[in-house]
């Protein structure tokens, strides 16, 4: 039974959660700098790299990482129910793209995805690292290569035998995912311009 009260609360605070902004918070004790001025803009863990290094980068994955995570295991706390890990993912996911903390300028998703995947079905992550080359093969392009993996995730997580519910989630966070990455798709695979702080 679906019990609506419970699903809000889990997408209300997975939201909450994926707005938690870890690459600006690492960017601006370790640089002193904004992330959305410098960069390509993005804050998540790619931009962190390109600005200020590995271990930032990797400090920056694992807060992205920590908070999707924490927000999907609430949700199996919270809602014991088939939908409650669904809405938490998704949301924590959109949180991330378009952060309440940051007026809505977020990271692209893949590594809050990714650690939801490594979490929750850690065999269709794999399947989808093994995905991606394929796509890039085929596209030339990582973005629409990117794209075109996370919308491969719902078919992903059925080949593994994975919940209807779950496949939702795989679907819902391709769109997300996808949804975002729309300004990149038009770009030549070089990197995104840069700015200057």
């Amino acid at each position: 039974m679906v019990n609506l009260p419970t699903l809000l609360l889990v997408a209300a605070v997975g939201y909450l959660l994926g707005s938690f902004p870890s690459g600006i918070v690492v960017v601006r004790f370790w640089k002193g700098k904004d992330l959305r001025r410098i960069g390509s803009g993005h804050t998540g863990g790619m931009n962190v790299r390109r600005v200020a290094g590995l271990l930032p980068s990797v400090l920056a994955v694992l807060g992205d990482g920590a908070k999707a995570i924490v927000a999907v295991r609430l949700a199996e706390i919270l809602g014991p129910q088939p939908w409650a890990v669904p809405v938490a993912g998704t949301t924590v996911v959109v949180g991330h793209c378009w952060p309440l903390y940051t007026r809505f300028h977020g990271g692209m998703g893949l590594g809050s995805a990714a650690f939801i995947l490594l979490y929750l079905s850690p065999v269709s992550l794999l399947g989808l690292v093994v995905v991606w080359p394929f796509w890039y093969l085929v596209l030339r392009h990582r973005y629409r290569a990117s794209v075109a993996t996370v919308l491969s995730a719902p078919v992903v997580l059925w080949i593994t035998g994975d919940s209807a519910p779950m496949v939702a989630l795989g679907l819902a966070i391709g769109i997300v995912i996808s949804v975002r990455h729309i300004p990149t798709l038009g770009r030549s695979t070089a990197d995104l311009p840069t700015r200057r702080a």
